[in-house]
């Protein structure tokens, strides 16, 4: 193989698909990338086996070839040549760098013992404007589990039905639900996305009004953005039934400004960092008390709302609430509320674009 390139396009190329590499492999052959220069273009790939991404630019091919490279170490070296034009060679056993008179080399190891990657995904498929996909997963992936005994949380399930398509993570104490429309789809359809996987296709799309289009076919995600393909196993069991888990009835519910309520959990949230996180909300007509004390301090505020209902003290992980208000865009939305020990849900002031439920922590009232 050999081939010349910029050194820009190599280096913006390697940051796209070493998020595909695992930190944690014990297989060697797994933190490489595999460079293959055929045609006019030079193809960057990455895969930890569950997760492959792969990205093309343009090269002028001196000898066509494959070898796999170090990633972490082909990273940072190319990241320091952003500037020069550089030319790749290898010999069988290392890859030659060169940019201007110097060079630089970097151990090669055989390409043969790479996985192969399944491009064969185009069975059904959804397609979205990207700036509503990026909404959809920054207003979900967050409430996955991270917990690996229980795998099936650790993904978002997809729901497309009707022209929407319906995003539901949850991870046992909470659970985020967001719907959008879609431009197109080939029918009614589910899978289980890993929040991996939809976090890094998000960082893949740079055009908002552009759109992205999702394929699935049985465990197999791909998505092809501009000379970029990701390519993503699904996880496979059965998701919770998400709906069972909301109430349809409330004893209390709020209207609350977005802004004020966040800007007060974010200071009470300072010292209840010594409390497990714990905020306690003091619902009456017309006020919420929010505070938190610990040995580090205590913060007191009074937030204005509008109440149709019954008082209710509930308090919660401040984090949990903090995470769904900051992808919140709205100026209000509504809280529901049933008893200090009942879960919590999170409504727009009008529609059912999202839904959020959140657990709250058992507090002493007296």
């Amino acid at each position: 193989m050999k081939l010349l390139c910029e050194g820009l396009d190599l280096s913006n190329a390697i940051l796209k698909v070493i998020k595909a590499i695992s930190t944690k492999t014990p297989n060697e052959i797994l933190e490489c990338i595999k460079l293959t220069a055929s045609g006019d273009y030079l193809t960057l790939l990455a895969t930890d086996t569950e997760l492959a991404i792969e990205k093309k630019i343009r090269a002028e091919i001196l000898e066509e070839g494959e070898v796999l490279v170090q990633a972490k170490l082909f990273n940072e070296l190319v990241k320091k040549l952003e500037d020069e034009q550089i030319e790749l060679s290898d010999d069988g056993n290392s890859l030659k760098v060169k940019y201007g008179e110097s060079e630089g080399f970097i151990q090669t190891k055989e390409v043969g013992e790479y996985p192969l990657i399944n491009r064969n995904i185009n069975e059904n498929s959804f397609s979205m404007s990207q700036k509503d996909f990026k909404e959809l997963i920054n207003m979900t992936a967050f409430s996955c589990s991270q917990d690996d005994s229980r795998p099936i949380l650790k993904g978002c399930k997809l729901e497309v039905e009707e022209g929407t398509v319906t995003c539901v993570a949850l991870d046992g104490f909470r659970l985020a639900v967001c719907k959008k429309e879609i431009a197109h789809s080939t029918g009614n359809f589910g899978a289980i996305v890993p929040s991996r996987t939809l976090v890094e296709i998000t960082r893949l799309l740079e055009r908002d009004e552009d759109l992205v289009t999702v394929v699935i076919q049985k465990n197999m995600l791909m998505v092809e953005v501009a000379s970029t393909v990701l390519i993503s196993r699904l996880l496979e069991g059965e998701y919770l039934n998400y709906k069972q888990i909301v109430p349809t009835e409330f004893l209390s519910v709020v209207r609350i400004s977005k802004e004020q309520l966040l800007n007060s959990i974010e200071r009470a949230a300072i010292v209840a960092r010594g409390m497990k996180n714990l905020v306690k909300l003091d619902i009456k007509e017309g006020n919420m008390n929010i505070s938190a004390y610990s040995e580090l301090g205590k913060v007191d505020e009074n937030v204005i709302i509008n109440l149709d209902g019954k008082d209710v003290v509930i308090a919660f992980n401040s984090k949990y609430l903090t995470d769904i208000l900051r992808v919140i865009d709205d100026d209000y939305i509504y809280m529901y509320f049933n008893t200090s020990i009942a879960p919590c849900v999170i409504k727009p002031y009008s529609g059912d674009k999202y839904l959020y439920l959140i657990l709250p922590i058992r507090i002493n009232n007296n």
